[in-house]
């Protein structure tokens, strides 16, 4: 990890392996623009959003300032390395003065210029699953069960989407669960009861449809991650 990051004030370390991959995986020429220009900084202190008074030392004037809530950690890894890759584009197009109604579109490409296809891709089906109502469902219900009762009937599922989200993942992948037939019939019962509530089948922006099944372990698995990261601050 290169040393330079540590200037950035984090006092969250949990962002530090994101931070350290989008880092390593930027252009050269970016990076060392980036990490040498000390007008940009990194916040992931969540105090300032309780404190009355907070106070922050930076040696250099800051120009332009990132804070990342530590909820931004709830997400599967592809979306919080997109979201700081983002951040970071964003103040690179600045610095060019880049429209700011074009700016958006600008990014997203910029970032698939440089490597992050597949973040940009799979952030861009997450939305249209997170909008949808079997979405909503899904994590309004894990968040009334226990962390031991997720673990024991989804926990094979959620290692997999921390690390890459369900979003585009072939349903064959999803079937090879060794609890698939529990963990279905657990769906089923969740969508039966919230069945008067008018859940579609809806589309994502690529005209490709998501199942109900798919969305709704996609809200589970927000819920359940909310539980694991509760556990990590207290250790």
């Amino acid at each position: 990890m290169d040393k330079r990051i540590n200037r950035f004030k984090i006092c969250d370390f949990r962002f530090y392996p994101y931070l350290a991959s989008v880092f390593e995986r930027l252009p050269e020429e970016v990076r060392e623009k980036v990490l040498s220009d000390k007008s940009f900084q990194i916040l992931t202190d969540d105090e300032i959003l309780d404190a009355c008074v907070l106070r922050y030392d930076f040696r250099n004037p800051v120009r332009a300032l990132v804070y990342l809530s530590s909820k931004t950690l709830t997400k599967p890894g592809h979306q919080i390395i997109y979201t700081i890759a983002h951040e970071i584009a964003k103040y690179v197009l600045c610095l060019v003065g880049t429209e700011a109604e074009f700016r958006e579109k600008y990014t997203d490409d910029l970032l698939v210029h440089w490597g992050f296809k597949k973040e940009v891709e799979a952030v861009r089906n997450d939305k249209a699953i997170t909008e949808s109502e079997a979405y909503k469902i899904g994590y309004k219900w894990a968040q009334k069960q226990s962390r031991d009762y997720l673990m024991q009937h989804f926990g094979l599922y959620f290692y997999n989407w921390s690390e890459s989200g369900l979003g585009r993942k072939p349903s064959k992948a999803l079937n090879k669960s060794e609890q698939r037939a529990d963990t279905d019939a657990i769906l089923d019962n969740i969508f039966k009861l919230k069945k008067g509530n008018g859940v579609e089948v809806t589309r994502d922006k690529t005209q490709e449809a998501f199942s109900l099944r798919k969305a709704m372990l996609s809200g589970i698995m927000v819920a359940f991650k909310e539980f694991e990261l509760r556990d990590t601050f207290v250790h």
